[in-house]
């Protein structure tokens, strides 16, 4: 049954939240404004969608020299006690918009108490301080980090979930490591900086593609997307050009054809979406495109969604910011049927061991938590550093820690998230994705998590 209006109303307000973070990070490879058709590196055929560990890095070799903060700290012992290590976090809870990360505490605060409950790490206690509110402005993401490391001491900050990087002039300054989603530019060659995705907006002299587009789109057309077009569609803001610009390549990589490559939708909303409809069903010669990939906020997306379909779009809608269980619960029209990318396994999937265990472990510490986007990104920026911390062993300092993750430390979690690597992830993002249909009341996978490969060069 629907839920009621109002009811509605508050969820699409709660889930514009992560939809500008997701529009913005939808750039999972470089940023380099290349809109330029080249030789495809490999076909869209011979892409395969490869398990979500082990997955190839082309050869590509990072100058670890160019990595940005120290990892030596002046006082390595900062936050931490033969008992107890102190974690705090740094997100936008608010914002002027509505947007936030809300459900990220919880879903770290979940991670940690769990990790209390079997007698903490080596020992030692997480005294979890909670996540501070940057509202979402760059000077208060500021002034947080500055609170965070002289007034509440932290060890490390965990999670992260920031649209900005003003931060990282105290965390770079203090040595302070951070976990999170690596969707600012802070994830981004810094020694002290470890995403769950690694750096999602990496520099624009890479010289790397992934065949992640690749992957997602053959998940969509039975295994094979020879020969389909595809339009991509974003926000009028630089960071959509960005976005829309790096995705174009790595789909043209693989030899699609990218028939609309537009940012028309202003940030301020979407009021009349007839001349975008216009010019998306008419790209592919005059008709329209197999494919329309969205690089937009979740509001934009459902409105746009709905406009095309209602004009008579036979083709599949994929986004990043149509998952999550209070969705499918809401039956919004304009998601109904559409594919939805994200970089993880879904939380919905509780026959994966891993993925059962973090909604047990949400379900008993933090009752009520919706499983959002959010909320598993906290966790699994939570798990990422328990992780780390209990490989570092009884010897753990800033030190010791930094010393281990950036000499050869993997993360990964079994089907459930995919391997990061370090240092190499301080420069590349995982080239992995799982993708997931809205039918009905229920999420259903298309693909599993998966990963694709890097091409240097």
């Amino acid at each position: 049954m629907r839920l009621p209006a109002r009811l509605t109303t508050r969820l699409v307000a709660a889930l514009a939240a992560s939809a500008a973070v997701m529009a913005g990070m939808a750039a999972c490879s470089d940023d380099k404004a290349d809109t330029t058709t080249s030789a495809p590196t490999v076909g869209v055929a011979d892409v395969k969608a490869g398990p979500p560990s082990g997955w190839s890095d082309g050869g590509y070799k990072p100058d670890l020299s160019t990595l940005k903060c120290g990892q030596t700290a002046a006082d390595p012992t900062r936050g931490i006690t033969d008992t107890e290590i102190t974690i705090g976090g740094l997100a936008y809870l608010t914002s002027p918009s509505g947007a936030s990360m809300t459900g990220t505490e919880a879903g770290a605060q979940a991670r940690f108490a769990r990790a209390n409950a079997e007698g903490g790490i080596n020992g030692r206690k997480i005294n979890y301080v909670g996540t501070l509110d940057d509202g979402n402005d760059p000077a208060r993401n500021s002034s947080q980090a500055k609170v965070l490391v002289e007034q509440k001491k932290i060890f490390a900050a965990v999670p992260v979930m920031t649209s900005g990087a003003s931060y990282l002039d105290t965390f770079c300054a203090q040595t302070v490591p951070f976990f999170g989603w690596g969707f600012n530019s802070g994830f981004c060659n810094t020694s002290i900086g470890f995403g769950i995705t690694g750096c999602l907006l990496p520099g624009k002299d890479l010289k790397a593609t992934a065949t992640t587009y690749g992957v997602m789109l053959n998940a969509l057309f039975g295994g094979n997307a020879t020969g389909k077009t595809v339009a991509l569609v974003g926000n009028d803001d630089d960071t959509a050009r960005t976005g829309l610009a790096s995705i174009a390549r790595q789909i043209k990589s693989v030899g699609l054809d990218v028939v609309y490559q537009e940012t028309p939708i202003p940030d301020s909303g979407l009021s009349d979406a007839t001349p975008i409809v216009s010019g998306i069903m008419t790209a592919n010669k005059g008709a329209p495109p197999d494919v329309v990939l969205y690089g937009t906020d979740f509001t934009a997306t459902t409105k746009l969604t709905e406009a095309l379909d209602a004009a008579g779009y036979k083709g599949k809608h994929l986004n990043t910011v149509g998952y999550d269980p209070r969705l499918a619960a809401a039956k919004l029209p304009g998601l109904e049927g559409a594919y939805t990318s994200l970089q993880w396994q879904p939380g919905s999937d509780v026959s994966v061991p891993a993925i059962k265990q973090m909604a047990d472990d949400i379900n008993k510490y933090a009752p009520g938590t919706a499983i959002s986007l959010p909320t598993i990104a906290g966790y699994w920026s939570a798990d990422m550093f328990v992780a780390a911390a209990t490989k570092a062993g009884k010897d753990l300092n800033l030190n010791t820690l930094l010393k281990l993750m950036n000499g050869n430390f993997s993360y990964y979690v079994d089907n459930a998230v995919a391997e990061s690597r370090w240092p190499l992830n301080h420069f590349l993002s995982t080239p992995c994705t799982s993708v997931v249909q809205l039918n009905g009341d229920k999420y259903d996978v298309t693909s599993a998590l998966s990963c694709g490969a890097y091409t240097a060069g």
